[in-house]
């Protein structure tokens, strides 16, 4: 297994790509005051992408671990895997820690260094063993996964606020906070879709997936309305800042409710492991094409 494969780079591109979108195509347009320069915007970015990646690693030494064990002939690849893994694991991390760090003091904020921590130990604590616990998990994971939003938030937009900009920084807020709540749904969504298709390998790895709980088709139907409860959200959003502009509502409907839709009929009546496929590439194409989105939002102020 390749560096960037472990690292799962695609994954580690739209989290930076979606951080940039939030300052540049967000942020920046619609007037909000931030703290950061672009230097120390980037090291931002870099700090999440390497913690990110520290927590890939970690998630993908376990895998690897948990294969190599049901194998009595590669005891001492499993442990030279473990430590080569354990080690980049330490650096990455190490390097995205320190960096929130040098990014807190210099906001004069010393305390938020504290969300760098939390997100370092979720990823570590997902992977060592929460991984194995059915629903938290999955929550614990989606929750995971709206950190490089919400930091940009925390770290960026908030400490910027004064008595004269605060209505407008709040409201600023509120659209990444609202981004940040679809996207865990979303990450929901995806986590239960997935587990649907690994579950054979689940199984093997005694791991207690909610469709192992369940079963497939009850994990589906929970799938099915959570999407529904998207395709609502995703709605209000287009009434509320995208109406009035044709190009955005015509992005919105093509490559995020669409979709969703199609997904939303594909899960309903499936009911066997490889009838999910399709609709997991379904879920990653609106992932993409709803972080790209953040794109329409200078529209709202033309």
């Amino acid at each position: 297994m390749s560096f960037l494969n472990l690292v799962h780079y695609k994954k580690l591109l739209l989290i930076a790509s979606t951080q940039f979108l939030l300052r540049f195509a967000l942020c920046i347009p619609l007037g909000a005051d931030l703290m950061l320069s672009n230097f120390y915007f980037s090291c931002l970015v870099l700090s999440t992408v390497c913690i990110a990646a520290s927590g890939f690693i970690m998630n993908g030494s376990s895998v690897i671990s948990n294969n190599n064990s049901n194998n009595s002939e590669k005891p001492l690849l499993n442990e030279i895997l473990k430590k080569r893994t354990y080690y980049m694991f330490l650096i990455l991390n190490l390097l995205g820690v320190g960096i929130g760090f040098i990014i807190s003091n210099h906001i004069h904020k010393p305390d938020f260094f504290g969300f760098f921590i939390v997100f370092s130990a979720f990823l570590y604590l997902y992977a060592s063993f929460i991984n194995k616990i059915p629903i938290i998990s999955t929550i614990l994971i989606s929750i995971v996964a709206t950190f490089p939003l919400l930091i940009i938030a925390f770290i960026d937009l908030i400490p910027a606020i004064n008595p004269t900009n605060q209505s407008h920084q709040t409201f600023i807020f509120s659209i990444i906070l609202n981004y940040s709540f679809i996207l865990f749904f979303i990450f929901l969504i995806r986590d239960l879709v997935n587990d649907i298709v690994l579950i054979d390998s689940d199984k093997k790895r005694k791991k207690n997936s909610l469709p192992i709980w369940i079963g497939i088709k009850r994990t589906s139907h929970v799938a099915f309305c959570l999407s529904i409860l998207v395709l609502f959200a995703v709605v209000y959003y287009n009434y509320n800042f995208f109406y009035m502009h044709t190009a955005a509502v015509f992005y919105s409907l093509c490559f995020v409710l669409a979709p969703l839709l199609l997904f939303s009929v594909k899960i309903w009546d499936s009911s066997h492991k490889n009838n999910f496929r399709f609709p997991l590439k379904l879920i990653d194409f609106v992932i993409f094409f709803g972080s790209c989105s953040l794109l329409l939002f200078p529209l709202s102020t033309i």
